[in-house]
């Protein structure tokens, strides 16, 4: 027994021996020291792939602070959406940075892989706060969608018969939970397992503690992340009627497939790892499983590099509101005496005015024979698409033709050139679907009416208004865009501006909170064609005047008086 004990305490003794020798070669925590690399150098492709994945990363960056400058000028008025917007795309640079550091010093891996994880987990949080700032911000999300029906079986869920419930401010901050859950596990579960993988020469116990540990913490990592992501899709397909034209799906995809390959590629090639597929790679303190996980760290900043342009074409600085705005205190004016409960005073102002614009009008068609049958031509988007051409009447003959944008209206330049009327009802899908820029969009109208006015002199304009819609930050810019329209005819004699003002209650709406109804399509036919009938005989109807809100109708006085007097 006293040699069995013997020979125990010697092999105890060997063992030990080497662990301190296996120590003292691979460093503390399992990794090759920066005197081992400075001693014996990095394994022969070590070198290639760190310059390889610098050179990406520098790449990175050098299109990140390219963004950050072309975005920066957004930072004043639209602080949040920035920060949100760059926040998001950091992902990619910060990704590759912290994997070619690991490569660099891979005792500092473990720590890299921390903080681009938990940095990843923090993006979703900017990736909810985006798309409520798309909206117009928390408060005006809740305050357009409160009372909508929301269906919760939303992705990754959708396949679960989950009930149908009402929008509110509870629904948002459920959600809101739901992605700062994920942050607080990948801080919590992340660090753990940091401080784990500290000392890597365990014994065996604590080796399988920590595997363990792993399986455990991948799980939870994963359900958590399921449950984040549900809480994302819960708030989209609640409003997906004001953000399906922000791409959402696509910025949300760009950014999410590089850390989902990271992931499961790191997971992967440890499997393969260790089940030996590579063979015994080990070159000094520079183990297989090490060397192996250097390549899928390579293999994600090549990922990075190829799908970061994808990602900055996803996040597009036309995503920011137009900050244009009137000159002048009109818009103050549009907000308190428009839109709000339907009743219209300054009838006699509304009526002197018309008469001042039929007059000049008159004047305009002197040389014409009154009695010839007058050319209509009606452009409009999908909005009156059902409205029928033939309820003009006899006087009148009315072409209509589909004109989705209304920067595409030049198409039509050789049948404008031959018509009495242009009835134009377009510009909310350049605005709304389109995203383009309302200083564009006006530039286009100022440079086309004036065109258009010395072309065809005898045509007149009939613009007609944009209407309200679900969606706060469009109607924003269409009140902006009728006012600026409305001002423009004031110097144009051949434009005129039919001001819907009437139809401002949101019941007309269709669900996807830009078309409207049947009955308010039916409402604006009638109106319209009595007005151009009206128009075309020069008789001013005391009561049915050209429909004009009160504010623009005291503006035009006011022009009207002023041009006179001059």
């Amino acid at each position: 027994m006293a040699e069995i004990a013997y020979g125990i305490e010697e092999l105890d003794y060997a063992i030990e021996g080497e662990g301190e020798a296996g120590k003292e070669e691979e460093g503390e925590d399992g990794h090759p020291s920066i005197s081992d690399i400075i001693g014996k150098g990095y394994p022969k492709e070590w070198i290639v792939l760190i310059i390889a994945g610098t050179i990406f990363t520098l790449i990175m960056m050098f299109f990140f602070i390219r963004a950050l400058l072309i975005h920066k000028k957004y930072s004043t008025k639209h602080t949040m959406q920035f920060l949100c917007t760059m926040g998001i795309l950091l992902v990619y640079p910060l990704y590759a940075l912290m994997y070619v550091s690991g490569m660099i010093v891979p005792r500092a891996n473990s720590k890299c892989t921390f903080i681009a994880e938990t940095y990843e987990s923090l993006s979703l949080m900017f990736f909810l706060k985006l798309m409520l700032t798309y909206m117009g911000g928390k408060k005006k999300a809740v305050k357009s969608l409160t009372g909508t029906k929301v269906h919760l079986n939303a992705p990754p869920l959708c396949w679960f018969p989950l009930p149908t419930i009402k929008f509110s401010s509870t629904f948002i901050l459920v959600n809101e939970l739901f992605v700062l859950q994920l942050i607080v596990i990948e801080l919590v579960m992340g660090y753990v397992d940091l401080l784990m993988n500290m000392d890597k020469s365990t014994s065996y116990p604590a080796a399988l503690v920590e595997e363990k540990f792993s399986h455990v913490f991948h799980g939870m990592s994963l359900a958590s992340l399921v449950i984040a992501v549900y809480g994302l899709s819960s708030i989209y397909h609640s409003a997906e009627h004001e953000l399906k034209h922000f791409n959402i799906f696509k910025k949300f995809i760009s950014y999410k497939i590089v850390v989902t390959l990271a992931k499961v590629q790191d997971i992967i090639f440890t499997i393969l790892s260790n089940k030996e597929v590579f063979g015994d790679l080990s070159t000094g303190a520079f183990t297989t499983h090490l060397r192996v996980h250097m390549w899928a760290s390579t293999l994600t900043i090549l990922e990075c590099t190829i799908i970061f342009p994808i990602a900055l074409k996803a996040f597009p600085d036309t995503d920011y509101p137009s900050d244009s705005r009137s000159p002048d205190k009109m818009r103050r004016d549009i907000e308190a005496e428009t839109m709000v409960t339907g009743e219209y005073e300054n009838s006699k102002v509304i009526n002197e005015v018309n008469h001042q614009n039929l007059k000049d009008m008159s004047l305009l068609r002197s040389e014409l024979d009154p009695s010839r049958i007058k050319t209509v031509l009606f452009l409009t988007d999908s909005l009156l698409s059902t409205f029928s051409s033939s309820k003009f009447c006899e006087g009148l003959t009315c072409s209509k033709k589909s004109l989705s944008r209304l920067v595409d209206i030049r198409k039509y330049q050789s049948e404008i050139q031959f018509c009495d009327y242009v009835i134009i009802s377009s510009g909310i899908n350049d605005i709304y679907k389109h995203r383009t820029p309302l200083d564009e969009l006006i530039r286009f109208s100022v440079g086309f009416y004036d065109e258009f006015s010395r072309i065809c002199p005898r045509t007149k304009f009939i613009y007609m208004s944009l209407l309200q819609t679900n969606t706060e930050w469009v109607n924003n810019l269409t009140d902006d865009f009728n006012t600026y329209i409305f001002e423009l005819s004031l110097r144009y004699p051949n434009l005129l501006f039919y001001d819907n003002y009437q139809l401002v209650n949101r019941e007309i709406l269709q669900e996807d909170g830009v078309n409207i109804n049947e009955r308010a399509v039916k409402f604006i036919a009638k109106s319209l064609v009595k007005a151009v009938t009206n128009l075309s005989i020069c008789y001013n109807d005391p009561e049915d005047p050209w429909p004009l809100r009160p504010s623009f109708a005291r503006k035009a006085l006011a022009f009207k008086s002023e041009t006179f007097d001059h």
